[in-house]
């Protein structure tokens, strides 16, 4: 798939621009990232990694947000960053990475997560987020 088909399908759509619902998206990531961190304290690896995703995936709706794109794929969202923002590139890969990380935890019978990976997982969230709110603040 390409950024041309998932407009083409429907996954990505042109919408109006909207910098109050990009700023609510990079404050439900932040919210996700402390939600990660505590499970991280709790023992719960698994739901840190999917928190730690899930935190990163909010982050970058928030620049399609602000550009004025609405998703229906978690895979199209990548796509469009990497391509509209190439300084972002090495960021879209982590967020793919834990995107099938995420999907194996979701729903792979067997999946061990250890604790240096679900330590791993926030740090690159943390990483994530502050490159995409970068990137939002500098183009707002």
């Amino acid at each position: 798939m390409n950024l041309k088909e998932c407009f083409e399908q429907g996954l990505l759509k042109r919408t109006r621009k909207d910098m109050a619902v990009a700023n609510k998206e990079l404050e439900v990531a932040n919210g996700y990232l402390k939600k990660s961190k505590k499970t991280l304290e709790q023992g719960i690896l698994e739901f840190s990694v999917i928190g730690a995703y899930t935190a990163m995936f909010h982050a970058a709706r928030s620049i399609l947000f602000r550009d004025g794109v609405k998703e229906r794929s978690h895979v199209c969202i990548g796509l469009y960053i990497k391509s509209k923002y190439p300084t972002l590139a090495q960021h879209v890969i982590v967020l793919n990475s834990y995107r099938r990380l995420r999907h194996s935890a979701l729903y792979a019978l067997e999946v061990s997560i250890d604790k240096d990976e679900a330590e791993e997982a926030i740090r690159k969230a943390e990483d994530f987020i502050s490159a995409i709110e970068a990137v939002v603040d500098e183009n707002h």
